[in-house]
């Protein structure tokens, strides 16, 4: 049965795509694709994370093949290894493969497929392309840069800048005159806040030319779940059920955000309605308004400075109006 339905689901690391590709997901009529052009369990062939293309395809001649492949599902994914995996997903990941691999396999077998959800924030920057030359529909996570920049912390992860220096397109595009050059990473919090606002000001900047693109804030979602996701299907063409509501209910609600269990990068099952508050307790004032300072320009369009909470380290719930 041929896909005719695809959806990419993508954003800067840490805006919700996996919850959201997921839960997109849940019909058995739709596939999902785990990040396909994240170069350490993706295609091989693509080498670098956050690649860049031109949406007119004019600079893609060498990847259109291994990418044209994966709408075919004729493509192989990469099994990740990384140093913090245990003993027991070691074992697993060698015979079963890690979760790009295994999805792909369950995918090609689906009988009743008629729709697929590829979930991939190292690919964000391909979005546009994607859109143009294969006729993906776009749905753009964006999650506010101070929880961003505290998720980060948490995990201990050190971004950079590096795929901008070597993507002269990209840089041409879209960062002529934006000073990344000079970014002061010195710090996971500054380097996640330089991160935020050089993938969302591309993101932005292309969704603003495509109206048809689902931009979707993660606060937005974390206050009204299944209201969002009911409209998220409704635009994406899926089949609602009250199977899926019952999940995102289980999943979203409680009264405690807490942390992600026993350090997990991803924890589906939390309180929705209190990670902004949590995250923004994680950081001191100093840090807020180093994040703010280097994402403003693009920040501001989305949230108001008030919720960056820069004048103490206390105060109200924030408010993302």
């Amino acid at each position: 049965m041929k896909i005719e339905n695809w959806i990419f689901v993508t954003g800067a690391p840490r805006s919700g795509t996996t919850f959201v590709g997921h839960t997109l997901s849940a019909p058995i009529q739709v596939d999902y694709i785990h990040e396909p052009f994240n170069p350490d369990c993706g295609i091989p062939g693509i080498e670098r994370r956050f690649l860049y293309l031109r949406p007119d395809g004019s600079d893609s001649a060498a990847l259109r093949e291994s990418i044209e492949g994966l709408f075919r599902y004729d493509v192989t994914l990469r099994t990740g290894h990384y140093p913090e995996d245990s003993v027991l997903k070691k074992s697993v990941k060698a015979i079963v493969g890690s979760r790009g691999p295994f999805y792909l396999r369950l995918a090609k077998v689906n009988p009743f497929h008629t729709a697929a959800v590829v979930k991939d924030p190292i690919g964000c920057l391909l979005t546009a392309y994607l859109a143009e030359q294969h006729g993906v529909r776009p749905v753009v996570m964006v999650r506010h840069p101070v929880a961003v920049a505290a998720s980060v912390k948490r995990l201990g992860w050190q971004p950079d800048l590096e795929f901008l220096a070597g993507q002269p397109h990209l840089a041409e595009d879209h960062f002529q005159s934006d000073g990344w050059a000079d970014a002061d990473l010195s710090t996971p919090i500054r380097a996640a806040a330089w991160e935020w606002r050089t993938l969302n000001t591309v993101l932005l900047a292309q969704a603003a030319l495509h109206p048809d693109w689902l931009l979707i804030r993660h606060e937005d979602l974390s206050a009204e779940p299944v209201a969002t996701f009911r409209t998220l299907y409704q635009e994406l063409d899926l089949p609602w059920s009250g199977r899926v509501e019952r999940d995102i209910r289980r999943r979203t609600g409680g009264n405690n955000p807490r942390e992600a269990r026993r350090g997990r990068t991803q924890d589906f099952s939390r309180d929705s309605r209190g990670l902004l508050d949590l995250r923004l307790g994680m950081l001191t004032a100093e840090e807020r308004r180093e994040v703010f300072e280097i994402t403003k320009d693009v920040a501001l369009g989305l949230y108001p400075e008030a919720s960056f909470r820069l004048e103490s380290a206390d105060g109200p719930a924030a408010d993302t109006r």
